[in-house]
C-alpha cells in the first residue's frame, strides 16, 4: 500500500517510504525504495529531501542516496553520527582519491574507519589497508573478558558479514589481522567424544548442531553425555555445557580443548551486531561460539 502511494504521488507517504526504505530486510528496503522513486520522479528529489528533513536516520540516507545520483560527492557524510547512515555511505562512495584526503580531515575516528573500509571495497588493497589501519593506531573495541584467542575466532567468523549498524572497527580487525587456524569440525568433535568415551563417560556420538535441532545450521557439535549436552565448537578449540560444572569439563581441558566457563559465556561482545532469530544486535560468547539458526 505505501509503494502504491508512493507511485501515485501521495506525498504524506514519504515519511513512511523513507522507513521502509532503511530497513534491514531486504524485501522492505525495495518496496520503499521504489515508493520514493516514484515520489522523486513526480515532484523532483529537492522536493521530497525538504519534505523529510534530516532529523531521522533514514530521512539523512535518503538525501545521501538523492546527492549520490546526482554525482555529488558523499564522503563527508561519513562522519553521520548513525551507523546504518554511515554504512550506507560507505557503500555509495566511488572515489578513492577524495577518500584517501578524507582520511586527513575526519572528524572522528569512526569516520577515518568507514573511510578506510570504503577504500578497501573500491580497491581491494589488503597493504593499503593495512597501512591505514597503522596509521589509525589499530583502533579497536575493547571487550574486557574478551581474550585474544577468543577474538580472533569471533572476529573472523562474523565481522565481514555484520549487521551494517555494528561497529566499524570490528570490519576494520577482520580486514587487517589473521585468520586463525580452523580445525577440521567433524574430526574435533569425534576427538572429543574419544576423549570422554576414555574418561568412562559414555557419550554418544557428535552430532551437528542442525541435525540436533532437526532444522537450520550453525557453529557447534552436540555429544549427549552424563543426561547433558556437550558443545564443541567449530571455531575453535572451545567447549561447553549449560551446566558448568559438568564431568567433562576436566578430561576435555587436559587433552587440550577450552572449556568456556559461565563467566566467559556470558561477555557480551559489543558493538558487534549479529543476526539472531529477528533481531539484531551485540550477543554473548555463548551465543557466537555456539551459533544455531532454524
Amino acid at each position: 500500500m505505501l509503494k502504491a502511494r508512493g507511485l501515485l504521488g501521495d506525498r504524506t507517504s514519504a515519511r513512511e517510504l523513507a522507513t521502509l526504505a532503511f530497513s534491514p530486510w531486504w524485501h522492505r528496503q525495495q518496496l520503499g525504495e521504489a515508493g520514493l522513486m516514484g515520489l522523486v520522479e513526480r515532484y523532483g528529489a529537492e522536493t521530497i529531501v525538504a519534505d523529510l528533513g534530516e532529523d531521522r536516520p533514514e530521512d539523512r540516507a535518503f538525501a545521501v542516496w538523492m546527492k549520490y545520483r546526482a554525482g555529488e560527492d558523499v564522503t563527508p557524510y561519513l562522519a553521520d553520527p548513525d551507523r546504518g547512515v554511515a554504512y550506507v555511505v560507505h557503500e555509495l562512495a566511488t572515489d578513492p582519491d577524495q577518500l584517501r584526503a578524507y582520511l586527513d580531515e575526519a572528524p572522528t575516528v569512526e569516520a577515518s574507519v568507514w573511510a578506510v573500509l570504503a577504500l578497501h571495497r573500491i580497491t581491494e588493497d589488503p597493504e593499503e589497508t593495512r597501512r591505514l589501519d597503522e596509521h589509525l593506531d589499530h583502533p579497536r573495541v575493547e571487550v574486557p573478558g574478551l581474550d585474544e584467542e577468543l577474538r580472533r575466532a569471533i572476529v573472523h567468523e562474523y565481522a565481514p558479514g555484520c549487521e551494517r549498524a555494528s561497529d566499524p572497527r570490528w570490519r576494520l580487525e577482520a580486514l587487517c589481522t589473521e585468520q586463525p587456524a580452523r580445525p577440521d569440525a567433524t574430526e574435533q568433535a569425534a576427538r572429543a567424544a574419544a576423549v570422554l568415551a576414555a574418561a568412562g563417560l559414555a557419550p554418544k556420538p557428535p552430532v551437528s548442531c542442525g541435525e540436533h535441532e532437526r532444522q537450520g545450521d550453525g557453529t557447534y557439535y552436540v555429544i549427549e553425555c552424563d543426561g547433558e549436552d556437550v558443545l564443541v565448537s567449530t571455531l575453535g578449540r572451545f567447549v561447553m555445557s549449560h551446566d558448568h560444572d559438568h564431568v567433562a569439563r576436566l578430561p576435555l581441558e587436559e587433552a587440550g580443548f577450552r572449556w568456556i566457563d559461565r563467566e566467559t559465556a556470558d561477555t557480551e561482545v559489543t558493538g558487534l551486531d549479529v543476526y539472531y532469530f529477528g533481531s539484531r544486535g551485540s550477543r554473548d560468547v555463548d551465543t557466537l561460539l555456539f551459533y544455531w539458526q532454524d
